[in-house]
């Protein structure tokens, strides 16, 4: 449950709360900034979703610091996947790198965010308690 609200609010929250401070003084509630953070909450909120399943899938056999890169790098290759899907190209590599940089960075911050760090301190003191 915990990955589950990490991934599908804190990530897209983020998203939305680095591009709202730019633009939302000057244009209001309806401007720009606001439609464009309404549409990439709901991207990102995909991405996420797919990401959290990619990231609880590994949680089983892999420890943290070798799950959260290969969680960042499933969070880089799903906006940049769909973006070419929908396009029908590929896109040039200066429009596309963004998407990609900012789906590893919030994919895999979430999956460092969502580790359950005690488990392994609770497990060995079981263990010692034998």
């Amino acid at each position: 449950m915990k990955r589950a609200l990490i991934f599908l609010l804190l990530g897209p929250a983020s998203v939305v709360g680095t591009l709202l401070p730019y633009d939302w003084p000057r244009t209001g509630l309806w401007g720009t900034a606001s439609i464009v953070a309404t549409c990439l909450f709901v991207f990102t909120f995909l991405v996420g979703a797919i990401a959290a399943l990619a990231d609880s899938w590994l949680a089983r056999t892999l420890p943290v610091l070798a799950r959260a890169p290969l969680t960042a790098m499933v969070g880089a290759v799903i906006p940049v996947g769909a973006i070419s899907a929908v396009e029908g190209c590929m896109l040039p590599q200066s429009l596309m790198m963004p998407f990609g940089i900012g789906g590893a960075l919030c994919m895999g911050v979430c999956s460092l965010l969502s580790n359950d760090y005690g488990y392994r301190q609770r497990r060995c003191a079981m263990a010692g308690a034998e």
